[in-house]
Parts: C-alpha cells; structure tokens; sequence
C-alpha cells in the first residue's frame, strides 16, 4: 500500500472515534480505487489508485457529491498512462501538482550537524491541545470544524506507532513534526515550520532529528515521507539523501 494512503486511512480510523464527526467521514474501496471523504476538510477527499473507465469518474463525483463545493482530488501513479488518458479527456478534471514519495534506508542516513539550539520535544497529552492549534498554524490550514480539532489530536496521537514532536528553538515550539512506524515500515509523516521561523534550516534539522530516532529504533526498516514535487520539503528530503520511491500525479476536480 502507498506510505500516504497507509497513513491517511489510519488517521481517518482514528478520527471515527469522535462521535461529532463520525458521520462526516466515509472510506470506500474498489479492487482499483480508494476513496477517502472527511467532508469539513479538504485535504482527506481524495481518492487514490487506478481509474480504468470514464464510468468510474462517474463512481467519484458521485462519491464526493456531498463535499464543499464538490471538491476533491483524484491521486494516480504518473507511469498509469491508462488513468491519465482517461482523466484528460473527461474535461473535468485538471493535473495541478505532483506528490513525491521519497525513501531511504536507515543505513544511508546521513550524519548532519545540528545546532543544540534545535531540539525535538515528545507531545504528551497534556500539550496536544496546543500541538493541535500550533499544527494548523503552520499549515495555515483552513479548519471548518473547530469543536472536533482538539479531540481528533487527541485520538491521532492514540494510533499505536504514532509519536508526535514540538521542534523547539531556543526552548520554544517554532514547528512540529511526526513519526510512525509498525512491523514493516517507518514514516515521516508531519513536519512544518511557523511562518516566522521559516527559511532559518528548521525543517531540514527536523528532517534529520527524526531519521536518527528511525536509524537508531528500527535500523532494518525503510523510512518513507512524501512532499508536492519541488517544494522546500522536497528539496530537504533530497538533501538529506532521500530519493524517489514513487510520483503520483494530483488531479483536481474543475467541472
């Protein structure tokens, strides 16, 4: 299964536990496809793998019928020539970015110097309130539910394998950032920096803070994140010796 969707899916089984929201969440498979619905937030409607008729375009607009304004994105591997044919002539649709799965084994991590000032902090749960609101600050991320942000933390940060990370400057939290790891597989999963500590390295000593915590845990198992293609995250993974395991095209419903 793709890193992104593994831990979507997870995150979306844990925010089922709040009964607030329960009803606004819906995930579907087909043997090609799986679609994702949180209907307050944009980024969960998405759906993801293979679209092999026009007929299917049809299964998703009807899947997200009921979203903001029918948004939603459809996710494929940019080698399916079959699913891109079929998204471009259908007229709705339009390719606006990429998404770049990036992966290294523990052993390759590189060692990077990184100024003591700049520290990874363990969330507890008596900080996930303000890891919640500090997260939304730094994705600038528009939140059309805010009664359920702080309980949906809250169940996140429960996913066994989860840990979740203030980065500190100086001793205050400027950004966060995440890990997640199971039997098979080890992800960075969350990490963004405040608009005022940006462009200062804090995402790449992220970066490199977490492969380390991976490298010394589970040193047999491969790290994966992802990033839009050519965004400063991407350019920090590559720099910390990342490469690509797979690009998915995004395509965003326009009709």
């Amino acid at each position: 299964m793709n890193t992104l969707l593994q831990y979507d899916l997870l995150r979306l089984e844990a925010f089922r536990n709040n009964q607030s929201i329960r009803s606004t969440i819906s995930i579907s498979h087909t043997p090609a496809l799986t679609l994702l619905k949180f209907t307050p937030i944009q980024y969960f409607n998405y759906c993801i793998g293979r679209i092999e008729s026009p007929e299917m375009l049809d299964l998703i607009r009807g899947f997200y019928a009921d979203t903001f304004q029918h948004q939603h994105q459809v996710l494929i591997d940019s080698q399916d020539l079959v699913s891109k044919e079929v998204l471009q002539k259908s007229g709705v649709y339009q390719n606006v970015k990429r998404i770049s799965v990036m992966k290294i084994d523990p052993k390759s991590v590189k060692s990077a110097a990184v100024s003591p000032e700049i520290e990874l902090v363990r969330v507890t749960e008596d900080r996930i309130q303000e890891f919640a609101w500090l997260y939304l600050s730094c994705f600038e991320a528009e939140n059309r539910h805010a009664e359920s942000v702080e309980e949906n933390f809250l169940h996140k940060s429960r996913i066994p394998g989860i840990s979740f990370f203030f980065v500190n400057f100086q001793g205050n939290p400027v950004g966060i950032s995440g890990l997640y790891s199971d039997e098979n597989v080890q992800i960075l999963s969350v990490g963004a920096i405040n608009r005022s500590h940006r462009n200062l390295g804090f995402h790449k000593a992220s970066l490199a803070h977490r492969m380390k915590i991976c490298q010394s845990g589970k040193p047999d198992l491969p790290i994966y994140s992802w990033a839009y293609e050519g965004s400063i995250s991407h350019q920090n993974m590559i720099k910390q010796g990342m490469s690509l395991a797979q690009q998915l095209e995004v395509y965003e419903h326009v009709g």
